[in-house]
C-alpha cells in the first residue's frame, strides 16, 4: 500500500523533473551564474589554477571554502550543472518510452533516425558525467622531472617511462625573425617499460601518451631555443594523471557522434525526398 501511495507522488515529481519550463530556467540560470564566473575568473585565475592538480573535493575545502566571493559561482554551476543533467535525464527517458511504446507505428530505420536526438542527449549526460569524475576521482601526481637517460615507475606497478631523447621542431621561417631557432613543437622520446614488453612514444604538447591507465602530460621543458647557450641541458617536466573519467567522456563523445550521423542521415534522406517530390 506504501508503494501505491508512493507512485502519484513519484509520477509528479517525474513530470516536474521533465518539464521544459525548468530546463528553461535553469538555461537562463546557467548564463547568468557564467557570464558572473567570467568575470570572477578573469580577476582571480590564480584561485581555479590549482584545480587541476589537486582535484575538485580538496579544492573546494580550501581555496573554494576560504575565497567564497569569488568561488561560489562555481559551486553553484556544479549544482545547476547535476539538475541540467537530471531534467535532461529525464526528459530524454520519457521521450524514449513513449517512442518504445508505440514502436509499431514507425518502420525500423525510421525509429532508429527518431531515437538520434535522445541519444545525442545521453551522450551529453555522459561526457559531464566524465568531466565530473575527472576533476573528483582522478589521481594527480606531483610533477616529475626527467633528463635523457633517467626514469620514472608508476605507482603501484611495475611500468617504467625512461626518457630518452629530445628532438624538437624549431621555427625557420623569415617572417618572425625574433622567433628563428625557438622551439615551435617540443617532442620527447620515451621509453615505455613494463616487465619483458618496451616500446617507443612521442610526448608533446596537446599529444599525451595513456600507459597502464595512466596520462602523461609534458608541461613544460627545455631548452626552449637551439644552441642556447647555459641554458641548453635537455629536460622535461611531466604531469601524470590516473583519470577514471576518460572512458565516460570518450563514449560520450562516440555516442554524439553517432547520433550526429544518424539525425545527418535523416535529414538529409527527408530532404532528397522532399526534392523528388517536388520534381
Amino acid at each position: 500500500m506504501a508503494v501505491l501511495d508512493a507512485m502519484p507522488i513519484f509520477s509528479y515529481i517525474w513530470k516536474k523533473l521533465a518539464g521544459i519550463h525548468l530546463t528553461i530556467v535553469l538555461c537562463l540560470l546557467l548564463a547568468a551564474d557564467l557570464s558572473f564566473g567570467y568575470v570572477c575568473l578573469n580577476r582571480n585565475e590564480i584561485l581555479f589554477a590549482p584545480l587541476n592538480d589537486v582535484g575538485l573535493i580538496a579544492w573546494i575545502n580550501t581555496y573554494g571554502r576560504c575565497n567564497l566571493k569569488s568561488t561560489a559561482w562555481l559551486l553553484a554551476l556544479l549544482v545547476l550543472l547535476t539538475l541540467f543533467c537530471i531534467n535532461t535525464f529525464v526528459c530524454t527517458t520519457d521521450r524514449v518510452a513513449r517512442l518504445i511504446r508505440h514502436r509499431k507505428k514507425y518502420p525500423r530505420l525510421r525509429l532508429l533516425f527518431r531515437l538520434a536526438p535522445h541519444l545525442m542527449h545521453y551522450a551529453l549526460i555522459l561526457i559531464l558525467t566524465g568531466y565530473l569524475c575527472s576533476y573528483t576521482f582522478s589521481r594527480v601526481l606531483d610533477a616529475r622531472t626527467l633528463v635523457p637517460g633517467s626514469s620514472l615507475t608508476l605507482p603501484d606497478t611495475e611500468a617504467r617511462i625512461q626518457f630518452q631523447s629530445f628532438s624538437p621542431d624549431y621555427y625557420k621561417g623569415g617572417r618572425m625573425p625574433a622567433f628563428n631557432q625557438h622551439v615551435i613543437r617540443p617532442r620527447a622520446c620515451l621509453l615505455l617499460i613494463d616487465g619483458d614488453r618496451r616500446r617507443k612514444a612521442h610526448l608533446s604538447y596537446n599529444k599525451p601518451v595513456i600507459f597502464q591507465n595512466y596520462g602523461i602530460f609534458l608541461k613544460d621543458f627545455a631548452p626552449k631555443k637551439k644552441n642556447s647557450g647555459m641554458n641548453s641541458n635537455e629536460r622535461i617536466d611531466l604531469t601524470i594523471r590516473k583519470d577514471p573519467g576518460v572512458f565516460l567522456y570518450m563514449l560520450g563523445m562516440l555516442l554524439f557522434t553517432a547520433g550526429i550521423a544518424l539525425y545527418l542521415t535523416d535529414w538529409m534522406a527527408l530532404k532528397n525526398g522532399k526534392r523528388r517530390s517536388d520534381e
